[in-house]
């Protein structure tokens, strides 16, 4: 049988949970997400979430999501607007 490889674009956020943080990472082009304690774990739970909906649209014969080309990317870049105090939901 012959395979091809697909890269898919995975974004990571730290995310405040309970006491502390965890790590969730998205694949924004298949509508997936899954979580760690650390990127790493992030990332690879992600990974295996990934190749099982794969694995899964592939028995059900539907169409594979399309890989993210080289045109995307993401930006580490923080965007600082000001704005009133009191229209914040939260600080």
């Amino acid at each position: 049988m012959e395979t091809k490889v697909l890269n898919y674009r995975v974004i990571v956020e730290k995310e405040p949970f309970k006491k502390g943080f965890i790590y969730v990472a998205y694949a924004p082009t298949l509508g997936l997400s899954d979580f760690g304690k650390n990127i790493e774990e992030a990332v690879k739970n992600l990974e295996k979430e990934i190749k099982l909906y794969l694995e899964v649209l592939v028995k059900l014969k539907k169409p594979i999501p399309t890989p993210d080309g080289e045109e995307y990317f993401v930006t580490a870049r923080k965007i600082e607007v000001l704005v009133p105090a009191k229209n914040l939901a939260y600080f």
